[in-house]
């Protein structure tokens, strides 16, 4: 079976549907190697732009994800072109016309008679904070999201509540929808090896001390209340926790920087910026307490991560976090300053609960896997 899957995605620094991308094909050459699996980053007027097809060897996936769109401003079109055709060897060539089936990774779908079309939504954010989102990327969402909804056969939905939001906002049969929740990567573990964990504390200059929050700095991620929670805390003299926010940088994001100067917490902040992947799970070790309060998610990945870290998590009571976090983490209201800081300090002053959720967030981790994750997509790909 030719499985044509779109790779656009992984053309920019990953976050979220980056990393969902990559570990599920990961896993589906080693689940179904039979199958040709084959990445493509742009399409214009029926023409695949960069064809790679991926094997076990998994080395052209790992020369696509490096394409990065923060290469292309300095580059000439000509030698982007170049540069995107150099990935493509002769043997690699696929038309639509021998597709059998096409995997949109993120909303965006290609329709034909003769090939299955399978379409991942992450989440319909849009619909509940459409001031969060950048008027060009609004209209892009709302356009491919709609022509899946008429087109696709099938719709997978990363989480229960991503399912009844399309429901709601799509109108989408429910009996095209195949709920297909993430993973989490096996990187992600208590780490007991303190030369590591010191090296990546000196790596990104971490506090003794200090709460962690990670995911790019916007509106929908609740950094403002965050901060807030935390000036609270800091007004006690006795507490002398860090704030350490790791992630990109987002739309509309200036005024967390000056509500921190605001709440007179500048001294007590400190931003890491975008964290690889593979020294997440030391700065997860070395945290005291993990919160992210959101106030949508379509999955809630670094709430997973973090729980398989073992580190004690504040989290949201809203949309899909539920079903990842389980009993295994405080939830909180997101929009209430006060429980954030409640919640932060019960987990902090209190040895038996934070010993309970290290323990238990582990194992409510391992229910989720990428290999799971790509066992379902695989069947739903083949319309099993």
């Amino acid at each position: 079976m030719n499985i044509l899957i779109d790779g656009f995605p992984l053309m920019f620094v990953k976050t979220g549907i980056g990393f969902y991308i990559h570990n599920i094909i990961k896993e589906l050459v080693r689940l179904a190697p039979e199958n040709a699996y084959y990445l493509y980053d742009t399409l214009a007027k029926e023409r695949l732009h960069t064809i790679v097809r991926v094997d076990r060897r998994l080395s052209a996936l790992e020369r696509f994800s490096r394409i990065s769109s923060v290469q292309f401003p300095y580059m000439t079109a000509a030698r982007v072109a170049l540069f995107l055709s150099s990935l493509t060897t002769g043997g690699n060539r696929l038309s639509l016309n021998n597709t059998d089936v096409f995997w949109g990774t993120n909303c965006r779908g290609i329709y034909k008679k003769h090939m299955r079309t399978v379409v991942t939504i992450h989440d319909m954010a849009h619909e509940y904070f459409p001031e969060a989102v950048h008027p060009d990327v609004l209209s892009y969402i709302k356009r491919y999201m709609a022509e899946a909804a008429s087109n696709a056969h099938t719709l997978i939905a990363v989480s229960e509540n991503t399912r009844m939001d399309i429901m709601k906002f799509l109108k989408v049969d429910p009996s095209r929808i195949k709920v297909v929740h993430e993973g989490v990567s096996d990187e992600f573990r208590i780490i007991q090896d303190p030369d590591l964990l010191n090296t990546i504390k000196d790596r990104y200059n971490l506090p003794d001390n200090f709460i962690f929050a990670l995911g790019t700095i916007q509106p929908r991620k609740n950094i403002p209340r965050l901060l807030e929670a935390f000036a609270l805390l800091c007004d006690n003299p006795s507490f002398k926790h860090w704030l350490v926010i790791s992630g990109a940088y987002g739309w509309k994001n200036k005024t967390v920087y000056s509500s921190i100067a605001n709440l007179r917490i500048t001294n007590r902040v400190r931003f890491t910026g975008y964290v690889a992947q593979g020294d997440l799970p030391g700065i997860y070790n070395l945290a005291d307490v993990f919160v992210y309060p959101s106030l949508y998610e379509g999955f809630g990945l670094p709430v997973l991560e973090a729980m398989a870290c073992g580190v004690p998590v504040v989290t949201s009571k809203v949309s899909s976090i539920p079903e990842v976090a389980g009993n295994c983490a405080l939830m909180v209201d997101p929009t209430k300053v006060d429980d954030i800081a409640m919640a932060i300090e019960a987990i902090l002053s209190d040895n038996e609960l934070r010993q309970s959720l290290s323990t238990q967030a582990p194992q409510q981790a391992r229910k989720f896997t990428w290999q799971r994750c790509a066992t379902e997509t695989l069947l739903t790909l083949q319309g099993d």
